[in-house]
């Protein structure tokens, strides 16, 4: 019996793991991949405390941050399941292996969002990407476009600008967002151009990705010759692995101000909630007050039973 599972890779999941374990928890992760959406940044230069760096290399140091601890991990499946009976917890994962705890944190960030057009699925992997620091070196110098303006558009507009010789962004709202000095990077490249109030509509080719087919701000449709199309729209919430919590309508588990679901003992953290900016650092700030909170929790349950109240 574990004091704590958290379940998760990546941020909020070591965070959790090393404030859990300092409070004395014995602590259980389990995990599929560690990183998560970190492993997908080209570089981090907003993280206190370090100017910059690559996102795995940070992603790295929260593992080997982590490890220095007396904390278990089972990494390499997905947990399919968490259940609650008789004031225990029971996870389970993709073997049908279980695992019991008084306490459990949802660390599992969220997942690339897809575009659901015509023509995504079948050229996935053919020159359609959702991670342009994975994929964008396969494309040196050649033409291509990034779906999205937001965080993560501008992001991987600036990184292919280095590498692709022309970068298109097919920003739908027509408005960049994300930080001001990225933005100021993707409208000051020479080599990258912004179609404002384009919504893609279609990606085609042959055997490989030839084009895209987007409808303008005057609903004529337009088409773009490209030969890597990087899908950059943000994230859906990694939370169907249990029935036992609240969602809201974008599929985010529901936490009070202690970060804790309506179920006694069982908390989330991260972008797997919808509380705050998706940012590192607040992925972790939500974890550090989960673990401290989980702790106070089992704490009050070890008393009970001890006391005979359970």
């Amino acid at each position: 019996m574990k004091d704590l599972i958290i379940v998760g890779g990546a941020v909020a999941a070591q965070t959790a793991a090393i404030y859990a374990a300092r409070s004395g928890m014995d602590v259980l992760v389990i995990a599929d991949e560690y990183g998560g959406q970190i492993n997908n940044t080209d570089v981090v230069e907003n993280y206190t405390g370090i100017k910059t760096i690559s996102g795995p290399d940070l992603a790295e140091r929260y593992v080997e941050h982590m490890r220095d601890y007396d904390v278990e991990e089972e990494k390499g499946e997905k947990v399919i399941d968490i259940r609650k009976e008789d004031g225990t917890f029971e996870v389970e994962n993709e073997s049908g292996d279980t695992f019991k705890s008084y306490s459990v944190l949802i660390a599992t960030g969220g997942s690339r969002r897809k575009l659901n057009v015509p023509g995504e699925q079948e050229f996935e992997n053919k020159g359609v990407a959702y991670c342009a620091v994975c994929d964008g070196p396969l494309y040196q110098g050649e033409e291509v476009a990034v779906i999205g303006g937001g965080y993560a558009g501008t992001e991987a507009a600036v990184y292919l600008s280095d590498i692709c010789e022309k970068v298109y962004v097919l920003s739908r709202s027509g408005i960049l967002k994300g930080e001001e000095i990225t933005i100021e990077k993707v409208e000051e490249a020479k080599n990258v151009e912004v179609l404002r109030g384009a919504s893609t509509t279609e990606f085609y080719g042959d055997n490989m990705l030839e084009g895209l087919r987007y409808e303008d701000d005057n609903g004529d449709i337009q088409e773009l010759e490209v030969t890597g199309a990087f899908i950059e729209i943000g994230t859906v919430p990694n939370s169907d692995i249990t029935d036992l919590v609240d969602k809201d309508d974008s599929g985010h588990i529901v936490v009070d101000k202690d970060l804790e679901t309506g179920v006694d003992g069982l908390y989330a953290a991260g972008d797997v909630v919808k509380w705050g900016a998706q940012q590192l650092i607040v992925s972790g700030g939500q974890a550090c007050q989960a673990a401290l909170n989980a702790s106070d929790y089992v704490k009050e349950k070890k008393s009970e039973k001890s006391r005979g109240g359970l």
